[in-house]
């Protein structure tokens, strides 16, 4: 009897465990859920991950789609590899944030995967993140902000007591009087000014007619002198030549001119002939020319 009963209440289990699977299958297959999820693996370089452990999440557009799987060093940067489901598509302009996942503890990756119409191409890893801070770090930059803040009124309750004790001491108003009383007087010269600056440049018109006048009038005569003055430097520049070419016959001792001064020969025949020239004139000064013609 126990026996039958036992076989009876084991039908009746097994029989509801698989109407229960088939019922589930069931849903799930119209549904189009899969049990079976396809993951990969994306390399990201940051250079400040805020505290990120492994297993923080890993969010896409603020859809959780991975996690953090490892961390570690590549040179002076952090290398984060995080795992991340195959649905995800991820184009050109694809960015990788870290930021809080909660309000006072815990980091994840916020991914955006872009608008281009390229895929990112994932043989290029790893890709360059960008650190979004910290709730902590907001709190930082306050308190430093409170800190500047703190320096500022300071000095303006330091210029404060500056322009007191010059207003107790009437200095200050001295001073704009007499700044006042100075604009005055520069603004009275420049009153002035736009009937003499007139006159100046009325004057300055008749110069320059003159000039032009003067130009016109006497254009032919210093055309004229131009010429002269051309012809005149064509000149100066043969003579020129010329002397240089005589300068170096002189050194080059050609010529007679160069012969003269360095054939000591020369030199040495003209000088018998003055002696001769002389001895003659001595004896013509003391004897006399005698002359017979028959």
């Amino acid at each position: 009897m126990k026996k039958r009963l036992f076989s009876t209440e084991f039908k009746v289990g097994l029989t509801v465990v698989i109407a229960t699977f088939i019922l589930v299958y069931g849903i799930i297959w119209g549904k189009g859920y899969s049990l079976k999820t396809h993951k990969h693996q994306l390399q990201l370089v940051f250079d400040n991950i805020g505290g990120m452990v492994p297993g923080d999440p890993v969010t896409v557009n603020g859809v959780k789609e991975g996690k953090v799987v490892n961390i570690d060093w590549k040179g002076r940067d952090v290398l984060v590899t995080i795992e991340l489901d195959d649905r995800v598509k991820l184009y050109e302009d694809a960015t990788f944030t870290i930021i809080s996942a909660e309000l006072l503890a815990g980091m994840k990756v916020e991914i955006f995967p872009g608008r281009s119409e390229r895929r990112l191409n994932l043989a290029k890893q790893p890709f360059r993140g960008k650190y979004g801070g910290r709730i902590v770090d907001v709190g930082l930059t306050i308190d430093k902000l409170a800190q500047d803040m703190s320096a500022l009124t300071f000095r303006l309750d330091t210029t404060t007591a500056l322009i007191n004790s010059l207003l107790r001491t009437g200095q200050l108003q001295e001073n704009i009087t007499s700044t006042l009383e100075n604009l005055n007087a520069i603004s009275a010269g420049f009153a002035s000014l736009p009937d003499t600056l007139s006159e100046t440049l009325t004057q300055l018109n008749a110069a320059i007619r003159n000039v032009n006048r003067l130009i016109n009038e006497n254009r032919q005569p210093v055309a004229s002198s131009l010429k002269e003055i051309e012809s005149m430097g064509k000149n100066i520049n043969q003579l020129t030549q010329n002397l240089n070419k005589t300068l170096k016959e002189i050194q080059t001792q050609r010529g007679t001119l160069g012969k003269v001064m360095y054939d000591s020969t020369l030199y040495n025949n003209l000088n018998k002939t003055l002696l001769t020239v002389d001895s003659l004139a001595n004896r013509l000064r003391k004897k006399g020319l005698k002359l017979s013609i028959f």
